[in-house]
């Protein structure tokens, strides 16, 4: 189980890299020269304190809210919170507010099976924290180093 959840973290670190990667690649033939070098360092560093602090933040909220699940269930929601992480900040310092709602709409369509189930509070209050700490932390790191030039 240790060893499925290391290579399910390096995947999804290798995918937000990705991410992060296919952004810089978009701005890459847009004039940059009068655009600080610490903005991108910013917004890199915003990224990284998101994926390293989220788990931690979305552990209290299930805490405090006394959910508690099988340990299928939390592999699961650290794997798919990662993504989140990445997407939601991406479409926050791009701009694409409109696609936040696209993405927040899609997991709850995705999660409704389990909407009947005793899990409902841990899936729901999950997904609200994370999405919530990620949009803060987009929102803050926007206000902390200017808007983003993507």
């Amino acid at each position: 189980m240790v060893a499925s959840w290391r290579v399910a973290r390096g995947t999804l670190l290798v995918a937000s890299l990705a991410v992060f990667a296919a952004l810089a690649w978009t701005a890459w033939p847009l004039d940059l020269s009068g655009v600080p070098l610490h903005r991108y360092a910013g917004f890199a560093a915003a990224g990284a304190f998101l994926w390293a602090t989220s788990g931690y933040v979305v552990r209290w909220a299930l805490r405090f809210a006394g959910t508690d699940s099988d340990a299928g269930d939390a592999d699961t929601g650290r794997a798919i919170g990662k993504v989140e992480n990445a997407l939601v900040l991406t479409l926050v310092l791009t701009g694409a507010y409109t696609a936040l709602g696209l993405v927040f709409t899609a997991k709850s369509i995705v999660r409704w099976q389990d909407m009947d189930s005793e899990n409902t509070t841990y899936y729901l209050t999950g997904s609200v924290a994370n999405f919530t700490y990620s949009l803060l932390v987009g929102v803050a790191a926007l206000a902390v180093f200017g808007p983003s030039p993507f």
